[in-house]
């Protein structure tokens, strides 16, 4: 559940940057958000701070922008 959570959170938090937005590959790549979302789990599962890196990272580059 607490993965769910951070998955969600990092894409309303991608979502939000300017330019990114879900769906974007849907054309050329159909499969590209549930693949990400699969290697994000396994890695998450493995190490929880991975999840919390993602989330400084979205937040870093939203801020640089």
């Amino acid at each position: 559940m607490k993965l769910a959570v951070a998955v969600a959170c990092a894409l309303a938090l991608a979502s939000a940057c300017h330019g990114l937005q879900l769906g974007y590959y849907k054309r050329s790549c159909p499969r590209v958000e549930a693949i990400v979302r699969d290697e994000v789990k396994k890695f998450v599962y493995k190490d929880a701070g991975v999840g919390a890196g993602l989330i400084r990272l979205v937040f870093h580059d939203c801020f640089v922008e």
